[in-house]
């Protein structure tokens, strides 16, 4: 509370609080919250922590030429408490936050209550005095269009490189766009352009997490995505709100939290009713529910997806996945590659091989651009896995085949995680040690080896 009633009111202010502000803004903390205490107050007022109010009362002394006092930390939490410090404290504390010992709450006031101001400073006079001010300087923003159409600009072609360019590179490139788009954020702007900045930022940070979860590093990718989510909901962007939930449940899904994915992608859906971010959700929430043997819904959540894509048209089409698209779009090929991946969890595997042959053909049909080496290579290997599954050692290889020529840079950490299954599955037949040897060797220098010598951050 007290750091939303200090950014209200700053925000309207071109200058450092007065302490007559300060005094203002302890008094409408004190008042929301009664029960903390006035010196409390003032320090939330002025944005310290203890450690720094502390630190202030030091520099205070030196530059004043006054004895320092040995001040701890201790002592401070106890007069916040509720303790009352000794004269000497008193009259320094006073004098830090250039008020008195009733406003500090250290004496009582016996001014009659139809006497005494209900604050001590005149509310009316210096909200008509800041909203003025504020309303002048409102004219007037430090930047301009041209800034926000370079940077969406910027956005759209690292998002629709990202299709077909590793990673790494992009992750470095995304940090940097992301930086420049959070100093913006930080002048003097409007309403409107905050909003789409925040877009932008929330954007980047999506894109950041879907990298990161190619990199294999699941933990900062779930951080990103929450973040995705929250710069959407900041900006009102319900289409980057249902995306962002279900970057969350591809992450929770590799994370085999399970319930979480099936709940992440439930909420995208009430953000995201139809079209083809709809079907996205769908999607992965059926291979959540495959996962957590739940056959029934996750067969009505495939129904779903289908019927989603099928409303999808002009009057359903949306900014992100239609329009801005790349690593956003959620294209024909993609949905009968994710409808694989949950056929082959739910056991279905003839429909698994259907799905994802019909995924393969729709990504050599399409033009170059759109076509997701990611995605492509993940429609094989779950097709190595049901072909092994299935028996089919032979179509198993053809699948693998294309997959092994892939450079380290984009063999992508569910790809490696996809490839160990059937690895294994092929380590337990006879003859096929020397080929499960060779997907060994491939899984073993991947895009997560070769982020973890390029980042200084491992942890998964």
């Amino acid at each position: 509370m007290a750091a939303a009633v200090r950014e209200r009111t700053l925000a309207g202010l071109d200058r450092p609080p007065s302490p007559a502000i300060i005094s203002q803004m302890a008094e409408e903390i004190h008042a929301t919250c009664p029960d903390v205490t006035r010196l409390k107050c003032f320090r939330l007022a002025r944005g310290w922590t203890v450690e720094e109010a502390i630190a202030q009362f030091h520099r205070m002394c030196d530059r004043e030429g006054l004895r320092r006092r040995g001040l701890t930390e201790r002592s401070w939490r106890e007069w916040e408490a509720g303790a009352r410090p000794d004269r000497d404290y008193t009259d320094l504390l006073c004098r830090l936050f250039e008020t008195g010992p009733v406003q500090l709450g250290f004496a009582r006031d016996y001014t009659p209550v139809d006497g005494r101001p209900l604050l001590s400073v005149d509310p009316v006079a210096a909200v008509a005095q800041e909203t003025s001010e504020h309303a002048e300087r409102a004219e007037a923003s430090e930047i301009g269009p041209a800034t926000l159409e370079r940077l969406r600009t910027e956005m759209v072609w690292v998002c629709r490189r990202y299709v077909v360019d590793a990673p790494l590179p992009l992750f470095v490139e995304m940090r940097r766009l992301q930086e420049r788009a959070r100093q913006a954020l930080e002048r003097r702007i409007h309403p409107p352009q905050a909003i789409e900045l925040y877009f932008l930022i929330g954007a980047l940070s999506g894109l950041m997490a879907n990298a990161s979860m190619d990199m294999g590093r699941r933990a900062p990718a779930d951080q990103l995505a929450r973040a995705a989510y929250t710069y959407a909901r900041i900006a009102g962007h319900t289409s980057l709100m249902g995306w962002a939930r279900g970057m969350q449940a591809s992450v929770a899904l590799w994370d085999r939290r399970y319930a979480d994915a099936v709940g992440y992608a439930e909420d995208g859906v009430n953000h995201l009713p139809y079209g083809s971010g709809a079907a996205r959700l769908h999607l992965l929430r059926a291979r959540a529910l495959a996962m957590l043997a739940r056959e029934q819904e996750a067969v009505e959540a495939l129904h779903a997806a289908d019927e989603a894509r099928r409303r999808t048209g002009p009057a359903v089409r949306d900014e992100l996945h239609d329009e801005v698209g790349g690593e956003f779009a959620f294209r024909p090929a993609k949905h009968h590659y994710y409808a694989s991946a949950a056929r082959l969890h739910l056991g279905h595997i003839a429909e698994a091989i259907e799905e994802g042959h019909r995924a393969l053909r729709l990504y050599a049909e399409d033009e170059p651009h759109h076509r997701s080496y990611g995605c492509e290579a993940m429609t094989r290997a779950h097709l190595v896995v049901a072909y092994l599954v299935k028996g089919d050692e032979e179509s198993a290889r053809e699948m693998l085949e294309p997959l092994l020529a892939l450079p380290p840079d984009r063999r992508i950490g569910h790809l490696v995680t996809t490839l160990e299954v059937g690895r294994e599955l092929l380590a337990a037949r006879p003859g096929g040690e020397r080929l499960a040897q060779r997907i060994g060797g491939f899984c073993s220098v991947g895009l997560a080896h070769t982020a973890a010598r390029a980042l200084p951050g491992r942890s998964r």
